[in-house]
């Protein structure tokens, strides 16, 4: 079974030999310099050469940007380069390049090339409604855009959404990804930076109209927020999202309850990273813990983010050996699960 025929499998609920054994994120800098140090080869450096040589489903990213050389560069961190309408008029002159300029030839026969072995599942990601502004108007600006610039936010997210539909609708008919996410970051420890009726304001008709798009294609959509996503959870769900992640431990989640909520909806992460550099019974633990969802189906365990630098290389050989034992415990045999919508098409 190839690794894209296992990921669409489980989501649907059918039969797999076992669920994909993946990590969505990159290990952090500091961790792969402490792994060096530990015996990890110097020549693996690259997310496709860590991946394999612990032995994991490789699951790789394809990223893109709205930017072109002539955009203006952030002044700073977390500051932007939009405050009012009229930078927004100049600055969106140098936004949005022509679709097929924006991944070279050269990658899309790496992802055909590695898609056609067999053991990779690749995603697609673009900055989501919340994320794209943000990085426009700067952090603070940016919650400050929905009372005092509306109209201003419309347009941009207008703008951007024709533009990743002309995208989508190019990209897609050259490859065939297994998921997209859209970056969001739009929670913190205590629940979404935004309400409801600015979620549905602000974001919701964009993701109504781009959600679908994807969906012509047989692409299930994830939505990548941090913190506590249990009340943005149904927020995304009735725009048409098929899933989330990382489902972060330390903000208090609980995959469980978001089975109940929406059970058609997919889950990627939640393992408690905090957790791993205390050895291998703990490790267990985490796993037990999180082994009666898996059972229920769309629950693809992950590390909930990137691994800490705290933990050792011997520790992750004992992660990444007890991922594949507990994957192997959710096979699907009576193919009873909630088929993921996407693929009931």
């Amino acid at each position: 079974m190839t690794a894209s025929e296992r990921f669409r499998r489980y989501l649907s609920g059918q039969p797999v030999d076992r669920a994909p054994a993946i990590e969505w994120a990159p290990w952090w800098h500091l961790t792969v310099n402490r792994w060096h140090t530990e015996g990890l080869p110097t020549e693996c450096a690259s997310v496709e050469a860590i991946q394999e040589f612990f032995g994991l489903d490789k699951c790789l990213q394809t990223g893109v940007s709205y930017h072109t050389p002539a955009t203006p560069p952030v002044p700073g961190q977390g500051l932007g380069i939009v405050e009012d309408e009229a930078d927004w008029e100049r600055v969106k002159r140098t936004l949005f390049p022509p679709v097929e300029t924006v991944i070279p030839e050269a990658h899309f026969d790496y992802l055909q090339r590695t898609h056609n072995r067999g053991d990779t599942l690749h995603f697609f990601t673009v900055e989501g409604f919340f994320w794209y502004p943000r990085t426009l108007f700067g952090i603070e600006n940016h919650l400050y855009s929905f009372y005092d610039y509306p109209e201003l936010y419309h347009d941009m997210c207008e703008t951007y959404s024709d533009w990743l539909i002309d995208l989508f609708r190019y990209v897609f008919s050259r490859f065939h990804f297994d998921f997209m996410s859209f970056a969001e970051d739009m929670s913190y420890n205590s629940g979404p930076m935004i309400s409801e009726a600015c979620f549905d304001e602000f974001l919701a008709p964009f993701y109504r109209k781009v959600i679908p798009v994807i969906h012509e294609y047989g692409i299930p959509v994830f939505i990548d927020s941090d913190g506590d996503i249990t009340m943005a959870v149904d927020w995304y769900a009735k725009v048409g999202a098929d899933g989330m992640f990382p489902l972060e431990r330390q903000a208090g989640v609980d995959v469980s309850v978001y089975l109940d909520k929406q059970p058609q909806m997919a889950f990627l992460g939640h393992f408690d990273k905090m957790c791993m550099k205390h050895g291998k019974e703990a490790m267990k633990a985490e796993f037990e813990r999180i082994l009666p969802s898996m059972a229920r189906g769309k629950v693809i365990v992950s590390v909930d983010h990137q691994t800490p630098p705290d933990v050792s290389m011997d520790c992750y050989k004992d992660y990444v050996a007890l991922l594949h034992e507990y994957c192997g415990k959710v096979t699907h045999k009576d193919g009873h699960i909630n088929t993921c919508p996407v693929f009931k098409k």
